[in-house]
């Protein structure tokens, strides 16, 4: 197994006599932008994440979690994989060439690695048009006298350095101590480049796919009691289920009734239509018929009540009069006089009136 080197490479860039920058080809500066290339990976992940399951909540559905949580892990771990990869070859090498992202311009057709790490050694290229000469460790080696035609690659040692001019530019390479380079080598300012289109794609990816993890909102738990829907497959059995659903929650009708009089206080029978969505969302409800004449005005008031009710998912979207019964509750009703007041309460009043004759 190839070690990682213990030297670095630092190449200094200088045009027409002035230093413009000066890189150091590392395996502490690989590390660093794949860490931030992980980074970053991770927190646009989470925010695409955020994102999904906040569109999933304005649009009144909720995320499945299984399958929602392992599609966003199998997109970050392969999306980290591929950054990383791509960052620590992008600075593992000194590119120069006619991109503005390139380490150094050349004009030149294509880009050239001028220097780059292969496993535990780094290795010098040049190509016709060079010139400068290379030491390593034994008398300087024209750079002229290596190229011909094409560009060749060379072994840089931990002992070497070279000078390389091409145009207007020059190159100064030398290897140094690996132990002694800052362990915090800056990086290009176009580090994002090898992975950023393709991280934009698969976060929209992702985002997309997460919409087949949409589920219906959960109802909560209220006073009404619980229910267990059954397995429906036709209109008439979700009819039936759906009679059912609505029966559970008339007992909330009965407010309806506490501001009307006691004449009013007494059972019947109420037709409540309703127009349902597969998911069981209401689009429209109404009051079709009603035991409760116009001395007992609660149509409309049972009609604002029916809007909050909730009925499970059916095969197919319906609309339906559901019929119930409408029971009175347990509030107790104003008491009657009992039989002997009322005799007495009789009694003082042809009493009074006897008097007054």
């Amino acid at each position: 197994m190839k070690k990682s080197p213990g030297f670095a490479v630092e190449v200094s860039h200088l045009e027409n006599g002035n230093s413009l920058d000066v890189t150091t080809l590392s395996l502490a500066r690989e590390r660093r932008g794949g860490w931030m290339a992980t980074r970053l990976v991770v927190l646009g992940s989470a925010a695409a994440m955020c994102l999904s399951a906040g569109v999933a909540g304005v649009v009144g559905k909720a995320v499945y979690a299984p399958p929602f949580l392992g599609l966003w892990l199998l997109v970050t771990a392969g999306l980290v994989g591929f950054s990383v990869h791509r960052v620590r070859r992008r600075l593992g090498r000194y590119v120069i060439g006619p991109r503005l992202d390139n380490e150094a311009f050349a004009p030149m057709a294509s880009e050239l690695s001028l220097v780059a790490r292969h496993g535990a050694l780094f290795s010098l290229t040049v190509a016709p048009g060079m010139h400068g000469h290379i030491d390593n460790g034994r008398a300087p080696l024209p750079i002229e006298a290596l190229v011909v035609d094409r560009p060749v690659t060379l072994e840089f040692g931990p002992s070497a350095s070279a000078e390389v001019a091409f145009g207007t530019s020059r190159f100064l390479i030398r290897s140094v101590v690996d132990s002694v380079v800052h362990t915090g080598p800056a990086l290009p300012t176009s580090w994002t480049r090898p992975f950023g289109k393709v991280a934009v794609l698969v976060f929209q990816f992702g985002i997309v796919a997460s919409l087949y993890c949409l589920v219906p909102r959960g109802t909560p738990i209220g006073n009404q009691a619980n229910r267990i829907s059954p397995k429906v497959s036709t209109p008439w059995e979700a009819e039936k289920w759906l009679r059912i659903e609505a029966q559970l929650q008339a007992p909330s009708l009965h407010q309806c009734f506490d501001p009307l009089p006691a004449s009013c206080q007494h059972p019947g029978y109420v037709g409540v239509g309703v127009s349902l969505s597969r998911e069981g969302e209401i689009r429209s409800h109404w009051i079709s018929r009603s035991t409760f004449g116009a001395e007992c005005p609660v149509d409309k008031c049972m009609s604002d009540v029916v809007s909050t009710w909730a009925f499970d998912p059916i095969p197919q979207a319906m609309r339906v009069i559901l019929p119930v019964q409408v029971i009175r509750t347990e509030k107790p009703l104003p008491q009657p006089l009992h039989v002997a007041e009322r005799d007495e309460v009789s009694s003082l009043s042809w009493g009074g009136t006897s008097r007054g004759r």
